[in-house]
């Protein structure tokens, strides 16, 4: 027995040794990890650095090659840029030029959807020039004369209850953005004729055609009611609040006069219920009445016209309006018809029979190798 006891600790000793020379190599590997972990980061920023700087080379080189090309062949893009000018002059001189005129109104109580579905359907009514004659009590002749007619919505963006643009299309508001807000009173109204002399019975049977409807008409007559059942509510409440204030400051000037006798100390009873004035309640509805009031003075028909239809002579499409659009599309074709001259030998030789059917064999080669 006394023989295994020095091998007993001199293993005890080397496993001892093992672990007390374990923890610096432990350190040791941390220490490579984040070292070759910091080389990899570096190489990566190295790389994208790289990536960036080539990218930036080639768009430039890119853009140079444009400009050169465009200034090569200016000849090739200004031809057809004169040829588009002309054509568009052609066409200004030989279409019936048009008039935009433009009107915003307020529909009050009522929303102004109604409004705007109901003036949108005489829009698609152009092609049937005699329902839109028999709704806007025109002649024949005149109705014939209408490009169109629409309805649009105001979009507000910095919340001061103001339209900030016009959403002409009806396809520019988004519901879920919650920085826009569709105005619901707000309506302008647009119209585009043929015929400038024709705005005036057109802007009168454009307004008759909206007070006439029933269904509006039963909304105005409603919302009038209501704020006037609510004027008389706020007068009954107004005159009961001021009955309560009249005898609250008869209280208050009795218990003055009871307070300054001469001799007289004032003693404070917290156990009485404080005296309170309502002139600041009185003042609010009757702030509210006078709102009430404004509306019903102010907006006695279904739409308020803020601001009436303008005669102008400016035409809806101008002359440079023809020049930018057919000018610009054929300065495009040019520049196409200019890369095609350049590289038609390339370009045919792609089209070739033999190129062709070599691109056949590549195929079909492809093809036995992907069914393999």
């Amino acid at each position: 027995m006394q023989f295994h006891k020095p091998y007993k600790n001199q293993k005890m000793n080397e496993s001892n040794i093992q672990q007390n020379t374990g923890k610096p190599n432990d350190e040791i590997d941390i220490f490579e990890v984040g070292s070759r972990t910091w080389g990899a980061f570096k190489k990566l920023l190295i790389g994208i650095k790289d990536l960036i700087s080539f990218l930036i080379i080639l768009t430039k080189d890119i853009i140079l090659s444009i400009i050169i090309f465009i200034l090569r062949k200016s000849l090739w893009i200004a031809s057809f840029t004169v040829v588009g000018m002309i054509f568009g002059y052609m066409l200004f001189n030989v279409q019936r030029p048009s008039y935009l005129y433009i009107s915003e109104g307020e529909t009050g109580g009522i929303d102004n959807t109604v409004v705007i579905d109901h003036v949108n359907r005489l829009d698609q009514l152009i092609g049937d020039t005699l329902q839109l004659a028999h709704y806007l009590n025109l002649s024949y002749e005149q109705a014939k004369k209408i490009r169109s007619i629409k309805a649009c919505y105001g979009i507000d963006i910095n919340g001061d209850g103001k339209p900030d643009y016009i959403d002409i299309t009806g396809k520019k508001y988004r519901h879920k953005d919650s920085t826009q807000i569709r105005l619901p009173s707000f309506v302008q109204f647009r119209v585009s004729l043929y015929d400038k002399d024709i705005l005036s019975v057109v802007s009168e049977g454009l307004f008759e055609y909206i007070k006439n409807n029933t269904y509006i008409q039963n909304l105005y007559k409603i919302d009038k009611e209501q704020r006037e059942t609510l004027i008389k509510g706020l007068d009954k409440e107004i005159a009961r609040l001021e009955k309560i204030d009249s005898v609250q400051r008869s209280r208050i000037r009795s218990k003055d006069e009871l307070n300054t006798e001469k001799g007289q100390m004032i003693f404070l009873n917290h156990n009485e219920p404080e005296i309170r004035l309502l002139y600041t309640d009185i003042l609010l509805l009757f702030s509210q009445k006078q709102e009430l009031q404004r509306h019903i003075d102010l907006i006695r028909e279904p739409v308020l016209i803020v601001h009436n239809f303008i005669p102008t002579n400016q035409k809806e499409r101008p002359l440079l309006w023809y020049f930018i659009r057919y000018g610009g599309l054929m300065a495009i074709l040019g520049i196409v018809c200019a890369m095609i001259w350049q590289y038609h030998r390339k370009i045919w030789e792609l089209l070739k029979e033999d190129s062709g059917k070599k691109i056949l064999e590549q195929i079909r080669e492809d093809s036995t190798k992907y069914k393999l």
